[in-house]
């Protein structure tokens, strides 16, 4: 299926615009439309995070403090917006009509993040999420496991500060053979297609069975995807770090992988792949559940 969709969350923090500047990107390569959300607190909310016995006067005032912090980050969102949108030379436009162009538009809601992300999700082809520098950015992190596990969308995740001018140019698939990564490797074919290499990295995982990595170069080249594959072994790192490794060596610039494998039980009690990954990937990783 074409890419013709991108949802992009963004906050009116003066975080990085990594995410916004690879959905402009991607959305230009591939004539879509991006549409960048940004969610409000609504200000009311604000009044269950204080304490009880306040007065009126004093819950007014935590009113009006929210208020003028979510028109202010607003701001700033909007100006990040217009100024990537100027410095990628995309128009800007509701998308509701055919073009061959690419074109962006910026929608304003109030509300929680996670819930229009999952609502608005459904309906984009790709969705552009961002990755905490921070462990305390509690609100990146439930915005990004909704996209990720309640959109059934691919999920380009942009590590802070790095650019999408070569993205996918040269491409890492981690091959373990569940359906996630299945998925992972349908939802990246368009990248698949143009990138000047491709290798599978086939993960050892314990329980998962499926093709192997050879099966998968064969299946790309029924797509004209010239692709190699190579193991990735067990050692004294863990499979996150011996990964990580093997997409530095070959010089990857994309990783295409399946999103959260094991069961949720599974994680809690032994950790999971997925979250090491999206901590310490070094270029964007492509996710699918």
């Amino acid at each position: 299926m074409a890419t013709k969709t991108i949802l992009v969350p963004m906050s009116g923090l003066a975080s990085t615009p990594a995410p916004l500047d690879a959905a402009l990107t991607v959305g230009k390569r591939l004539s879509a439309h991006v549409e960048a959300l940004h969610v409000s607190i609504d200000p009311r909310d604000s009044v269950a995070y204080v304490g009880e016995g306040m007065t009126s006067a004093m819950i007014e005032d935590v009113m009006a403090s929210a208020e003028q912090e979510a028109n202010e980050r607003l701001a700033r969102a909007r100006q990040r917006f217009e100024a990537a949108c100027e410095a990628n030379a995309v128009a800007r436009s509701d998308g509701s009509g055919q073009s061959d162009d690419a074109s962006a538009s910026f929608t304003e809601v109030v509300g929680r993040e996670e819930d229009y992300v999952a609502s608005k999700g459904r309906l984009a082809d790709l969705i552009v999420a961002g990755r905490s520098e921070s462990d305390e950015d509690v609100s990146l992190s439930a915005t990004l496991e909704t996209a990720l596990m309640d959109t059934g969308r691919p999920v380009l995740v942009v590590p802070p500060g790095e650019s999408a001018d070569h993205l996918g140019t040269a491409i890492a698939i981690a091959w373990n053979g569940s359906v996630e990564a299945a998925r992972a490797v349908s939802a990246a074919m368009h990248f698949l297609c143009e990138a000047e290499k491709v290798i599978v990295l086939e993960v050892e995982e314990a329980g998962k069975h499926g093709p192997s990595a050879a099966d998968v170069v064969s299946y790309l080249a029924q797509h004209k995807v010239s692709a190699s594959s190579r193991d990735i072994r067990a050692s004294a790192g863990s499979v996150a770090e011996n990964l990580l490794t093997a997409v530095r060596e070959e010089n990857a610039d994309l990783l295409v992988m399946g999103a959260y494998t094991r069961s949720r039980l599974r994680r809690l009690i032994f950790g999971g792949v997925t979250g090491d990954i999206l901590d310490n990937a070094p270029v964007p990783v492509l996710l699918a559940h």
